[in-house]
This record gives C-alpha cells, sequence and structure tokens, in this order.
C-alpha cells in the first residue's frame, strides 16, 4: 500500500499493493497472443527427443500437443525437417521485473517457483540465452497453466464496474509499457462546473469516467496500468448525468487532500515512486493527466494539450495524440473543423512528473458542442479509444 509519512509527507509502496487486484491495473501477460517459443530441429531429432531437450515429459499428449501447435506442417508427415521451424507448447511470457506471480497473472508461489526453476534450467543447458530477469522473457510450459486462463478468458477489474469489469486480451502491442493515469481533481475538489440546462456538470466524474474507459483499452493492448485517482463505486458509466460524490481516493487508499498544493504533490510522489520501480525494465513509462477546461460559454475549444517543456518526447507524444483526434473527426465529421491546439505551460504535474508526460483538456464544460462530448457515453468512448490509438502509434 501507499503510506504518507506526515512528518516528511513522502510514500513509501509496500509489495502488496502489487499483488492486490482491486486497486493495480496490470494485465494478465499469459493471455498475451499465446506466443509460443519456436526452434529448429537438429539432424537426430524426433518430436519425443526435441520434447526431452527441451525438458518436457515427451508422453503421447505432448506430442500431440506439438503437432496441434504444428498443424500446418502436417501435410508433410508427422516427422521433423531440418531447416523448419516448429512451435514447441511453451509459452513465452513478458517478465514484469516486479514478480513471475505478476506477470503471468496468478498468485500460486509453487507455480512461480516451479517456473523459475525450468527457466533456469533452460539457461543451464544453453537453450536460451538470457536470464528472464536480463531478458525479460519467462518461459512457461503450456501444460502448467489452466486451460481457462490460456484461452482468453477475461481478467476482472471491479474499478471498472459492474458493466465492465470483464477485460479481455486482444493484442499485445503494448506489452512493457506502463501508463500512469491521472484523472484530474477528485475527492473534495470537483474541479469545473459546467450547467447544461437545470443539471450540472462536475469536472472530476467526467474526466474519470474517460480516464477509466482509456485504461480499459490499453490494458487490451496488454499495457500495464495504473490508476491514480480512484473510486471503487462508480466504474464506468453510462448515463449522461453522471452523479458527484466526495469519496475518490489515491492510488493505494490515500485520501484526497483539502489542500490544492498538497493535492498536487501527492498525486506526482506516488507516480515518481512507482516510475522508479519500473525504470530498470519497463519498455517505457508514460502519465496521462486527463481534465475538462472552463471558459465562457460561447468558446467551444475541442480537445487541447500541453506538453513538458524542454522535453522533445513529450511534444512528440502530444503532436501524435492531437493528430490522431484530428485524424479521426476529419473521417467521423467530414468539414466539421478541428479546433484543438497543443502548447506547453508550467503546470506542476508536467514540471514534476518523471515519466513522458500529457496533460489533456478534453474541451470546456461550460460549451454545449463541447459539452455533448462529455454527456453522450459513446462520445466519452470514442475520445478513449482514439487515445488509445494515439499512445499505440507513439509507443517505441
Amino acid at each position: 500500500m501507499v503510506f504518507r509519512n506526515k512528518k516528511k509527507n513522502t510514500f513509501t509502496l509496500s509489495s502488496a499493493v502489487i499483488f492486490g487486484g482491486l486497486v493495480f491495473l496490470c494485465s494478465a501477460q499469459i493471455v498475451l497472443g499465446q506466443q509460443y517459443v519456436t526452434v529448429k530441429p537438429s539432424k537426430s531429432d524426433g518430436v519425443y527427443s526435441l520434447l526431452r531437450r527441451y525438458l518436457l515429459k515427451p508422453n503421447n499428449a505432448a506430442v500431440d500437443r506439438f503437432w496441434q501447435l504444428n498443424s500446418d506442417q502436417l501435410k508433410k508427415g508427422r516427422y521433423l525437417h531440418l531447416h523448419q521451424e516448429y512451435k514447441l507448447p511453451v509459452y513465452i511470457v513478458y517478465y514484469d521485473g516486479v514478480s513471475i506471480r505478476s506477470s503471468i497473472g496468478v498468485n500460486d508461489m509453487a507455480l512461480a517457483r516451479r517456473i523459475q526453476a525450468y527457466n533456469e534450467q533452460v539457461v543451464r543447458h544453453g537453450l536460451k540465452k538470457k536470464s528472464y530477469r536480463v531478458g525479460k522473457e519467462l518461459w512457461v510450459p503450456r501444460d502448467w497453466i489452466k486451460e481457462h486462463i490460456i484461452a482468453r478468458e477475461p481478467t476482472i477489474y471491479s474499478l471498472f464496474g459492474r458493466h465492465y469489469e470483464a477485460v479481455r486480451s486482444e493484442t499485445t502491442l503494448l506489452r512493457g509499457m506502463v501508463y500512469y493515469l491521472d484523472a484530474g481533481h477528485g475527492g473534495p475538489d470537483p474541479g469545473a462546473i459546467g450547467k447544461r440546462g437545470k443539471s450540472l456538470l462536475y469536472e472530476d466524474e467526467y474526466a474519470y469516467d474517460i480516464t477509466l474507459r482509456l485504461a480499459c483499452r490499453l490494458l487490451q493492448q496488454g499495457a500495464r496500468v495504473y490508476m491514480i485517482v480512484q473510486d471503487e463505486d462508480d466504474g464506468i458509466r453510462d448515463e449522461a448525468l453522471l452523479r458527484p460524490d466526495h469519496d475518490e481516493s489515491y492510488y493505494g487508499g490515500v485520501a484526497i487532500s483539502d489542500d490544492h498544493f498538497e493535492r498536487l504533490s501527492d498525486r506526482t510522489e506516488i507516480i515518481n515512486t512507482l516510475y522508479e520501480q519500473h525504470q530498470s525494465h519497463a519498455r517505457d513509462q508514460i502519465l496521462i493527466t486527463l481534465h475538462v477546461d472552463s471558459r465562457s460559454r460561447s468558446k467551444r475549444v475541442d480537445i487541447f494539450y500541453y506538453y513538458q517543456k524542454n522535453n522533445p518526447a513529450s511534444k512528440k507524444l502530444a503532436t501524435i495524440l492531437l493528430q490522431k483526434i484530428e485524424e479521426k473527426y476529419s473521417k467521423k465529421q467530414p468539414g466539421r473543423g478541428y479546433q484543438g491546439t497543443m502548447g506547453t505551460r508550467n503546470l506542476f504535474v508536467l514540471s514534476e512528473a518523471k515519466p513522458t508526460a500529457v496533460y489533456i483538456e478534453v474541451g470546456n464544460i461550460k460549451n454545449s458542442k463541447d459539452q455533448d462530448r462529455l454527456i453522450i457515453a459513446d462520445n466519452r468512448q470514442a475520445v478513449a479509444n482514439w487515445l488509445c490509438e494515439g499512445l499505440i502509434k507513439a509507443a517505441p
């Protein structure tokens, strides 16, 4: 968990949070596209000897599984050909640098130790060049993992709410990427407030809903995702008018302070602490902080972006996100015109956060046209989808 030290106003993270599925959004990597170890046989290899060489039990079931994986080769007969690559019934799983259990999405310590021993053996036998800690690649024999875990079963994230909690992996495009998603305001601070007829629209509720939808999309692409602001009661909501409350907290259950500066420093310190934990093994780490702007009712601003000053990577990311949204609007609403902009601004989160960051305002909460982007659930989902596409395009 994350604990505030009241004297120093600093945070520490306990390992319990890493495995606590309710607050830590991490995709179960074992579902990632069913990637298999591929090998070429030697002159003396048959299927039994090939399996045995890779420390697998060469029984009839294993042989049948081998040929199922390599069914495209059956036209040549059930025997091996030199120089031909074959799939072994061994999954390749990205090692997240934290633990084997969190990498494969299970809490079975005995299984984790068995997988560790297997990976150490294949290195000792010269079958694999790098250890899983160095190469970030775990080998997991297929029959060690329950079939329902392997075969596209959804992972449950209760933070998304009852109707959206089952998340199915779709691709591995963002495997190894770490995203910190920071919905603006929350707790005692509702942010900007707009008026729609007789109803009030609260910035923190709409920013949070779009951020949850983005988190879900990123998880479906194999990313590791941290929701910095969380509300376990809300989940993704499809209503036009989102009911306001004040029970949001920060990742790890940290209360959101009444003090403005403390709110900013708290969330930034949580992000930076997590960033340091992942720095040695993440493919890249990105912070997206999402707000809704407030201007005069007549001012339509569309979605606009602030990037970190003197950070080319941040500017490039903001550019890609803006271009993606502009591209989508030109296809969905030809001739509409897109008025989104980008620039830099001296914002605390941008200047103090260690990950490459982009601060996004999804429109003017007081403008009726921009409000349509907020109150229509399909529009909120479209924003999340398009931001996800931009992040995929920007990923190294």
